[in-house]
């Protein structure tokens, strides 16, 4: 059976929900799709706040009704290592480790730092996501309507968080997924 591309969350996207009171809904935005935490990212940035920790633990894998965000192991093999050693001279473990994982899966990564990651995603073939392209998938996917998407990227913003705060009608996100 051959398995379905995973949609790898690095810690910001994460935040971004959380802070947007939608991370429990995420799975569904796209849910022909798995969403993954990679282990390192789990456990190097999003446990060191208490709250965000006990968040995710509440949250993974036991979403009711629909399939939830699961967290999976980094055992990078060879090929995966050599990247994200590289990576990580430039870059912050968690995009390193998720660029890297994506670079060799075949998988989508999840991040709003462009900054760190769009070039190299680009320049290697990698299809990414950002925050915004997955609030604008809920709202044409009719997972939540047009003011909840909204509501969400107004709550992330306001939390402090580096979201453009757009009316994600008039939003065009540069992949498509339908």
């Amino acid at each position: 059976m051959e398995s379905r591309v995973k949609i790898v969350l690095d810690a910001d996207v994460v935040i971004d929900f959380i802070d947007g009171k939608r991370l429990i809904d995420l799975p569904r935005f796209l849910p022909s799709y798995d969403f993954v935490l990679l282990d390192i990212v789990y456990n190097e940035e999003l446990s060191k706040n208490p709250v965000t920790k006990n968040y995710i633990d509440r949250l993974t894998g036991c979403v009711k009704g629909h399939k939830g965000i699961s967290i999976i192991e980094w055992k990078p093999d060879n090929e995966t290592l050599k990247i994200y050693a590289h990576l990580n001279q430039t870059k912050g473990k968690g995009e390193s480790a998720c660029i890297a994982y994506c670079q060799t899966h075949n998988d989508v990564v999840a991040s709003s730092n462009l900054k760190d990651i769009e070039i190299y995603c680009e320049e290697n073939n990698i299809t990414y996501l950002t925050f915004l392209d997955l609030v604008w998938y809920a709202w044409k996917n009719k997972v939540l309507t047009l003011k909840e998407c909204n509501e969400c990227i107004q709550e992330a913003a306001k939390a402090g968080n580096k979201v453009p705060n757009v009316d994600i009608s008039k939003y065009q996100p540069k992949v498509s997924f339908l």
